[in-house]
């Protein structure tokens, strides 16, 4: 008999098991032969057909001394146990990512509701104010816009002087608003500048009204009003600080199982792995621009110069007298922090918005395919208990 015909059934069924994977073009059909690449099967139904193409391939062999054969064999028997194999295809990276955005939203949520306990106290500090005289006009307030709760939650009376001295403040800023817009529409030669200048003076001209109403309404409120109206802000305070930890605490949740569910499914079979090639890469290629990106942004604020450069200052005196001084650059320090922090944190949110991305298209991917899995399953089983 013929050498080459002596293992002609066995290298057929070798050729079928090669030619088994969806990804095998039509071309290639045509020609009989296949790329290497597009011989690896994307479904466990593939995998399965060829595993039983190359039982039935040894069962048929004559010759297992064959070299061709034997060669040809092993390298296909080699795809199949890889596409039977599990791999993992989650990254510490991409997790640690996550993680730092769920420990984010941990300090979110915790100093919030820190808040939230510290404006329900100011509530129970109103409830407990010593009545007082609550008295104050327009000509005794000061225009203040600051604002501070140990201070004004001492007393009903300081209370309502911090509420008035904003309303003051409020109507100073548009009026001076008003005479800088009044001057820039005295000398402006544009019409359409003129129309934006004279609306801006209405705006303000309103801001103002509405701050003088405001601040006549709260002045008439004797001590009991002002007391109930410092424990409603409180308690708003408290609430909207209350509702705020509850989001951050419900978005913590949702990225920590997203994380969990992340390594669950990020463990694939070789198939699996196959059938995901084009996005796989196309995911990477985002992912390392991403953190590519990330890395230089963190990596320029942190290795940015803290200290600016001290300055050499002149002075000059009544007499003529002229000294110069090394001084300290505050105002570049300051900006040289300011951009450092700035630097870092646009980087680490890119790090943390490429992750999420990154786990997410993951996530989808690995549930559909433990779906997939678990149809496989019965149909298997189904077929069995024909």
């Amino acid at each position: 008999m013929d050498e080459n015909t002596v293992n002609l059934r066995a290298e057929q069924l070798l050729d079928e098991a090669a030619f088994t994977s969806s990804l095998v073009k039509n071309k290639e059909r045509e020609r009989g032969s296949v790329d290497p690449d597009h011989i690896y099967p994307i479904t466990k139904g593939e995998t399965d057909r060829m595993a039983d193409l190359l039982r039935q391939a040894e069962a048929a062999v004559e010759d297992a001394s064959d070299v061709t054969y034997r060669e040809k064999y092993d390298q296909l028997n080699e795809v199949v146990q890889w596409s039977y194999g599990r791999y993992r295809t989650w990254t510490w990276g991409v997790l640690l990512g996550v993680v730092l955005l769920a420990l984010l939203l941990l300090w979110g949520r915790n100093s919030n509701k820190k808040d939230a306990d510290m404006y329900k106290a100011y509530a129970a500090q109103a409830e407990a104010w010593t009545p007082c005289d609550t008295t104050i006009t327009w000509d005794a307030c000061e225009a203040n816009g600051s604002y501070s709760f140990e201070n004004e939650y001492a007393s009903a009376n300081k209370w309502k002087r911090g509420e008035l001295q904003r309303c003051k403040s409020m109507y100073v800023v548009a009026l001076k608003n008003i005479e800088d817009y009044q001057q820039k529409v005295d000398t402006a030669t544009n019409k359409e500048a003129k129309e934006r200048y004279l609306e801006s003076i209405k705006r303000n001209q309103k801001d103002a009204e509405n701050a003088r109403q405001r601040f006549d309404s709260v002045a008439k409120l004797d001590f009991k009003g002002i007391q109930n109206m410092a424990k409603e802000k409180a308690q708003d305070w408290s609430k909207y600080s209350s509702e705020d930890s509850g989001s951050y605490l419900g978005w913590m949740i949702f990225f920590v199982v997203l994380a969990a569910l992340y390594i669950w499914t990020g463990y694939a079979y070789g198939y699996e792995v196959t059938r995901h090639k084009t996005r796989d890469k196309v995911l990477g290629w985002i992912g390392k621009i991403g953190f590519w990106l990330a890395g230089v942004f963190f990596g320029s604020g942190l290795l940015m110069q803290l200290f600016a450069p001290d300055k050499r200052v002149e002075y000059i005196f009544s007499s003529g007298r002229r000294e110069t001084h090394t001084e300290s650059d505050v105002a570049g320090t300051s900006m040289n922090i300011m951009l450092k922090v700035v630097l870092m944190v646009i980087g680490a949110a890119i790090f943390i918005g490429i992750s999420v991305f990154l786990m997410f298209f993951a996530v989808i991917g690995g549930i559909i395919d433990r779906i997939r899995r678990a149809g496989d399953g019965k149909a298997v089983k189904s077929v069995t208990e024909q």
